[in-house]
């Protein structure tokens, strides 16, 4: 095959076309071009003292025209970035990067002949602090439900308790909480963290400015205990003899406290019914001491009682 005469005629027209392409390519990349870049940005001798009120952004979108081999050179061989001398840009509270100096560091990372069509920004203007952080507690803010045969145990819980704020205001130091954006979430089964930005303050930095908060979620199991019957309103001088003094009570909890030793069902008889009830018998009525309980249900609806003058 490779002797054959029509074999040896596939490669010379493959090595035309090949050197034909190149050719091509050459003439093709000395035509002006237009493209778009991304150029980083990095502000660099930065003293570890300084916090930036307003970041600085990671990159940056030019939009040049020079001829092709100039930028394929300048912005795709080479990744375009621009470096910025703090100290030289930088006066007291104030950073500043004017538009002249960022068309002038551009054309020092494009060359000269590069045309600027446009940039994402315009310039470049920063405030920052030498001062230190203030500690201001987080509020979480949450509208959040459980699905059917589960519960909301306790508030939404921020992982970080605080945060640390940052400002060229001497008033800083009067911030006494920050907040999150409002949290909704419905019909949740399981426990769940999220990541919540801080609501925005205007010339303040919050470090970090995104916390985690965790929704615990618990599954409701049934429960039953011994509650005892305490009676209300009774006037003095007389007392109430119950009979019995302690009734069977079930209610719903979240598994986590399941264990817990104290009945959180409060179970009563008030005096005042004994005008109401003509036989020996008062009703109990039923409350729950905690938020978490749920459906208390008591295995009688009365007890007998005596009354006793003391």
């Amino acid at each position: 095959m490779k002797a054959s005469k029509g074999f040896h005629s596939t490669v010379v027209f493959l090595c035309f076309v090949v050197v034909s392409t190149v050719f091509w390519f050459i003439l093709a990349m000395n035509d002006s071009v237009t493209k778009t870049f991304d150029v980083s940005l990095k502000i660099v001798n930065v003293p570890d003292s300084v916090t930036f009120i307003n970041d600085p952004p990671d990159n940056i979108h030019v939009t040049l025209r020079d001829k092709g081999t100039n930028l394929l050179r300048a912005g795709v061989v080479n990744h375009p970035t621009i470096y910025i001398n703090f100290r030289d840009f930088a006066s007291k509270t104030f950073f500043r990067f004017s538009k002249s100096d960022l068309d002038a560091a551009l054309k020092a990372t494009f060359g000269s002949s590069a045309q600027i069509g446009s940039v994402s920004i315009d310039s470049l203007a920063l405030r920052y602090t030498t001062g230190k952080g203030h500690r201001v507690p987080i509020v979480v803010r949450a509208d959040v439900s459980a699905s059917a045969g589960n519960v909301i145990a306790g508030l939404p819980e921020p992982l970080e308790r605080v945060v640390s704020v940052y400002s060229v205001s001497d008033n800083i130091d009067t911030l006494s909480r920050v907040y999150t954006e409002p949290i909704v979430k419905r019909n949740l089964s399981e426990t769940t963290e999220l990541e919540i930005p801080l609501v925005p303050m205007a010339g303040v930095k919050m470090v970090p400015s995104k916390i985690k908060v965790k929704i615990t979620v618990d599954p409701l199991v049934k429960k039953d205990a011994v509650a005892t019957v305490k009676p209300v309103n009774v006037p003095a001088g007389m007392s109430l003899l119950l009979f019995p003094a302690v009734v069977q009570v079930s209610y719903y909890v979240p598994m986590s406290h399941f264990n817990d030793e104290d009945v959180p069902v409060r179970v009563t008889v008030n005096y005042d019914d004994i005008e109401r009830t003509p036989v020996s018998r008062i009703p109990l009525s039923i409350s729950a001491t905690e938020p978490y309980v749920a459906s208390p249900h008591l295995s009688q609806s009365d007890v007998e009682y005596t009354l006793v003058r003391e």
